[in-house]
């Protein structure tokens, strides 16, 4: 090989890590790209529970206050990116399943996204060695209780749109967010991720970030036909107490 070919090789290889490769819009369909990032803002602290925190009004255990003290930013998951607009339809990415395992260490994710109406199985391993009686209730009044032998599984369905918190009668510090989005065009993620919608019906459209306890994100976008847009989404702690 000579050095020129070596030269060139090298440029072509640099040049395909550049990043993803995407597929060109269709003439009558947009594209959607979500960056997300995070990052702890400067001087910002977390509810402390037990001691009056006004950012913990409901007076929580120390116990469960334990999860409420620390986001790590640099290896934030579980992270939902979802489509909200009146010309969407339907045909977007969402899961039409998810699982969940609990095991010694907690569970395996913190926040589960789920597809609307019928996309809304979700199963519940329990790999402790005693039974869980795991159970949610949305605002709309949808929800469920299960009881999950050791070593057994358990699948539970939602059909309400909406956010809920799966509570652990065993164990007061496990509390997982699950998502039902409102319509298919959903996707999960982690930062440092681009998360890529295609095909989505031209319009204005409201991207909603939603992760762990944090406070929800919106960014307000309009979606071009034959156009690719970007979205960057940064997920930070931005409403509570500064540090003093």
């Amino acid at each position: 090989m000579t050095m020129r070919t070596a030269v060139l090789a090298l440029a072509v290889l640099i040049a395909g890590c550049g990043g993803p490769e995407y597929p060109q819009p269709k003439p009558d369909r947009a594209q959607l790209i979500v960056k997300l990032a995070a990052r702890a803002k400067e001087g910002v602290k977390g509810p402390r529970g037990d001691t009056g925190d006004p950012y913990s009004s409901s007076g929580m255990s120390p116990e469960r206050s334990k999860n409420y003290q620390r986001v790590d930013y640099d290896d934030l998951a579980d992270i939902a990116v979802i489509l909200k607009g009146s010309s969407l339809g339907d045909g977007g990415p969402a899961p039409t399943a998810a699982r969940l395992t609990i095991g010694p260490d907690g569970p395996d994710h913190r926040l589960v996204l789920l597809g609307p109406k019928k996309h809304t199985q979700l199963t519940l391993r329990n790999e402790l060695k005693r039974s869980m009686t795991l159970g949610c209730m949305g605002q709309s009044g949808d929800g469920f209780v299960a009881t999950v032998a050791p070593g057994k599984e358990g699948v539970v369905t939602l059909s309400d749109p909406g956010v809920y918190e799966l509570n652990c009668d065993e164990d007061e510090c496990l509390l997982v967010t699950i998502v039902v989005a409102p319509t298919t065009w959903a996707a999960l993620g982690k930062s440092g991720d681009e998360i890529f919608f295609d095909g989505v019906a031209p319009g204005e459209l409201d991207v909603v970030i939603q992760a762990p306890r944090l406070p929800d994100i919106v960014r307000r976008v309009s979606a071009t036909a034959g156009a690719r847009a970007t979205v960057d989404a940064e997920i930070s702690v931005n409403q509570m107490e500064r540090t003093k």
